[in-house]
């Protein structure tokens, strides 16, 4: 309730935004008046929010797998190279790579849930709610270039350095910006943007046709924790089939070996000259290791916390 004085204020002073806020300010002290953001915003502010949070409830749970596909991508000159001993002797020193990734991934995860609900909302069937191939196309495309700018390359390129010279977050971005300068931070930029922008192009398209045939109405209903879960791991399981060559490329880019390459066109060329064509798909099984739960718990935690979110945020209509 606004008191009677406050309306008073307010019509008096409408020119006067100073007066009119400290009035606002005054009430809200006294309990008189409350200040409510509408729904609409309020609806906005669902998707970054469990977008953040899931994406790093996802890193953090599934680290390892990460880590293991990464090492196996860069390790491309030691056959006896085995990922579990070599995990076994770097024990908990694996979770080097982890702190740029738990302070991008939140942000990451941000924008492509921001993006995907942006667009989701915008092309949606009006009559029917359902969600068109556009949708999910456009917002993983445009998620994918805005979070490789943003976010990913610099984060990625200090994570894959850290793993390959296995030093802490602090000394290895020192190394990596005496050693190369601030454009170190952005080795790969083209690949990384390329991957991601396909990467979630495929998740996000394949996930919006899993909802299209799991509820009647998209728009309106959402899928249970079980059917995120399922719907999130088919997403991963197929994005990851799809670019993993686009990935094991962009992780060569942003190697201590990125010297060797002129552009992500040559590395892929270079690979399949001296490694043979299947070089493209080294560390495929540690990336469905973690890309199979990881989708799924991403798309799962999204769609739960969204769920509680939009019950405690949003007034009954």
């Amino acid at each position: 309730m606004v008191s009677t004085e406050l309306n008073t204020v307010l019509r008096r002073n409408a020119s006067n935004s100073a007066v009119a806020a400290r009035a606002v300010q005054k009430e809200v002290r006294r309990g008189v008046a409350t200040v409510r953001i509408p729904n609409a915003t309020r609806e906005k502010m669902i998707a970054p929010m469990s977008g953040f949070a899931s994406a790093a409830i996802e890193i953090t749970a599934l680290w390892p797998a990460e880590y293991a596909k990464t090492a196996l991508q860069l390790n491309k000159d030691n056959k006896d190279f085995r990922i579990l001993a070599h995990i076994k002797e770097r024990g908990f020193g694996i979770y080097r790579g982890l702190a740029p990734l738990l302070i991008g991934a939140p942000i990451q995860g941000l924008l492509r849930f921001s993006t995907l609900d942006y667009f989701n909302r915008t092309l949606a069937d009006p009559a029917t709610g359902r969600i068109s191939l556009a949708s999910g196309l456009l917002a993983g495309i445009g998620a994918g270039i805005l979070e490789s700018l943003l976010v990913v390359t610099p984060m990625e390129t200090v994570k894959t350095q850290l793993i390959h010279a296995n030093k802490g977050l602090v000394e290895g971005t020192k190394f990596i910006v005496q050693t190369q300068g601030i454009s170190g931070m952005y080795k790969g930029c083209g690949a990384t943007i390329a991957k991601s922008a396909s990467n979630q192009a495929l998740r996000f398209v394949i996930f919006n046709t899993y909802k299209n045939f799991m509820l009647e109405n998209p728009s309106e209903q959402k899928l249970t924790a079980g059917q995120a879960l399922v719907g999130g791991m088919l997403a991963g399981a197929l994005g990851a089939l799809g670019n993993t060559p686009i990935d094991t490329i962009k992780s060569r880019c942003q190697g201590l070996d990125a010297h060797r390459y002129r552009n992500m066109w040559h590395c892929g060329v270079t690979m399949v000259k001296e490694e043979g064509p299947l070089s493209l798909y080294k560390g495929l099984v540690p990336r469905l290791a973690r890309t199979l739960p990881g989708q799924g718990i991403i798309f799962c935690s999204y769609e739960v916390i969204s769920s509680s979110l939009r019950n405690v945020m949003l007034d009954d209509a």
